[in-house]
């Protein structure tokens, strides 16, 4: 019988072969290898490439993992690519990836397994787009510390989790009733802890617990400077994320 713990894997892909590519390389030889891999659910939304690039999505995933669940919309949606995958996972507890980021050193299962504290439901790896540099182990809404009138500095809201669509790793229940809960018109990670009551309501009883110290990046995001390279900018419109094509000549 394997030791390694079982682990489902949710990815959300573009129509973008050479950068999922090396993600998942990264994170096979940094990652993956560590856990019993069982599938791998699949999002390859026509986003930057058309047929040919979402057919090269598919066979780079099914040349990583043995069993691959793929879905190919016809039109790019985000919030339903998340939707979907999360109420996918049959093992306890899934990783949630995205096609453009890298890890920067090996992420052990121990290390997985040492986060299991109670009320745990997200496992998050540390970057540099969080701007953590709080004492807390667990991502919390940041605040002040004020006592009658003074300020004595940064501090955290317990009471207001933060929870992600950033690499992590998520327990199956909680996901499935996240997608239950996700509205289709709004950003995933900003209803995961704003904009959606109900939501909200239900991930508060829960806690993300961070893998990496304060300011140890552990994974990496490729996906802005690929952006930054082809003029593509991310913009929130009505709280929903939107990508925007520079217009061709």
């Amino acid at each position: 019988m394997s030791l390694k713990p079982d682990l489902d894997v949710t990815l959300v892909s573009g129509a973008r072969p050479a950068l999922l590519e090396t993600t998942l390389k990264s994170f096979s030889a940094f990652l993956f290898k560590n856990f019993e891999l069982q599938t791998c659910f699949v999002n390859i939304d026509p986003f930057e490439g058309g047929p040919d690039e979402v057919a090269a999505c598919e066979a780079i995933c099914r040349s990583v993992f043995k069993n691959v669940v793929t879905r190919t919309p016809e039109k790019p949606h985000f919030t339903r690519a998340v939707k979907w995958l999360w109420s996918q996972p049959r093992s306890a507890w899934c990783f949630h990836l995205e096609d453009d980021w890298m890890l920067e050193r090996e992420v052990t299962s121990e290390e997985f397994t040492a986060a299991h504290e109670r009320r745990v439901a997200q496992i998050t790896l540390m970057t540099r787009e969080k701007n953590w540099g709080y004492r807390s182990r667990f991502h919390y809404e940041p605040s002040r510390f004020v006592v009658l009138g003074r300020d004595f500095g940064k501090s955290v809201n317990k009471k207001r989790p933060i929870f992600t669509t950033s690499p992590s790793f998520v327990r199956r229940e909680f996901a499935l009733r996240c997608s239950e809960l996700l509205d289709e018109t709004l950003d995933p990670e900003k209803q995961l802890n704003y904009l959606n009551p109900a939501l909200n309501s239900f991930t508060s009883k829960f806690r993300n617990r961070f893998i990496g110290k304060r300011r140890e990046y552990v994974a990496r995001d490729i996906g802005r400077q690929h952006r930054d390279e082809r003029g593509i900018t991310k913009t929130v419109e009505d709280g929903s994320s939107v990508w925007v094509k520079p217009e061709q000549s």
